[in-house]
């Protein structure tokens, strides 16, 4: 764990936020088709580093993403999008090799009782054959905190040995590192995560985890107050910040235990995408030292990113102030 006074968020770095991590291509067919029977599908991005740095930069914070994508018109895509979203993409790596292929994911959609299915194609992607020997990783000094989430060592030994180098980095230049878990099942099991994960977390400032998450990999049931307290004593963290669903979200840090309620949700567009935007305002808490405010922006962005179609939260800071403080309207004439 970093030690020393939490420094201001306009602390004079480049960025109040990096994140690092792999961003595909997401194909879904229009509606809620089935993959079986499409026609056409809808393209978009999604990648759960680039979601939040997205929803940062919307709430104003100086956010940059790194990755590394095919020169190819279907990795510009990729980087025109979140670009185009106040992204700093200047530190994205670009692989010429005639061969070098974008990762894919094709989405299912369902409505209760049918859930949503997701396919992974990204076996062989430019961010995939990463090697930590010939990075860079002068940037993260240039951050005054770097997102990192437990997708990217569940990639291989490789990214595994990036997410190293990335926290060496970040401990010698004195930039916090958060972390989300991100448990995904198709690229690891619970004993594979359980395992790394207790090498990693012990070197963050700020862990995000679901509570199901905890219960699967921790074997931790309870209140969310409960598995953040037991979190941040496992781990040695700064702060830990556990979401508990419709049941919102519990922190702990030195100060005292926090916690924000999720407002109503009537009707789901999309749920893809809603954890990387409350991380987010967490993020923005953390840079702060204001928990409480950080979750109660962050679940007003992920009850707004249900309300859209695609990962990418696209609200105004207004929007996002007025579903935190509840005077939103359904018409704003």
């Amino acid at each position: 764990m970093a030690t020393g006074d939490r420094r201001p968020v306009n602390a004079a770095r480049r960025y109040d936020v990096l994140t690092f991590g792999e961003t595909m291509l997401r194909l879904s067919p229009p509606g809620f088709g089935r993959l079986e029977e499409a026609v056409s599908l809808e393209v978009r991005i999604g990648g759960s580093e680039s979601n939040t740095a997205v929803a940062a930069a919307r709430l104003g914070l100086r956010a940059a993403w790194w990755s590394r994508l095919p020169a190819s018109p279907l990795g510009r895509r990729v980087e025109n999008e979140i670009r185009r979203w106040g992204v700093d993409t200047s530190h994205v790596l670009w692989d010429p090799s005639p061969d070098a292929r974008v990762g894919v994911y094709f989405l299912d959609f369902g409505v209760p009782p049918r859930g949503i299915d997701v396919y992974y194609d990204r076996r062989g992607s430019a961010f995939s054959q990463l090697d930590p020997d010939a990075m860079d990783f002068s940037p993260v000094a240039q951050a005054h905190l770097l997102h990192l989430t437990g997708i990217t060592p569940a990639l291989g030994p490789n990214l595994l040995a990036v997410t190293h180098r990335l926290i060496t980095a970040a401990r010698q230049s004195g930039t916090y590192i958060s972390f989300d878990v991100n448990y995904r099942a198709k690229l690891w099991t619970p004993e594979q995560a359980r395992d790394t994960l207790n090498v990693l977390l012990p070197r963050m400032d700020l862990l995000l985890c679901t509570q199901s998450d905890a219960a699967l990999l921790f074997g931790w049931h309870g209140p969310g107050e409960t598995i953040a307290r037991q979190l941040r004593a496992q781990f040695g963290v700064r702060a830990a910040v556990v979401t508990c669903g419709s049941e919102g979200a519990r922190a702990v840090d030195d100060r005292g235990e926090w916690a924000s309620y999720s407002p109503d949700l009537p009707h789901i567009v999309d749920r893809v995408g809603a954890g990387d935007a409350f991380n987010a305002g967490a993020l923005l808490g953390f840079l702060n030292n204001d928990l409480q405010t950080g979750l109660e922006y962050g679940s007003a962005m992920a009850a707004l990113k249900h309300t859209m179609p695609g990962d990418l939260l696209l609200s105004s800071r207004q929007e996002i102030e007025a579903v935190r403080s509840g005077t939103a309207h359904s018409i704003r004439r």
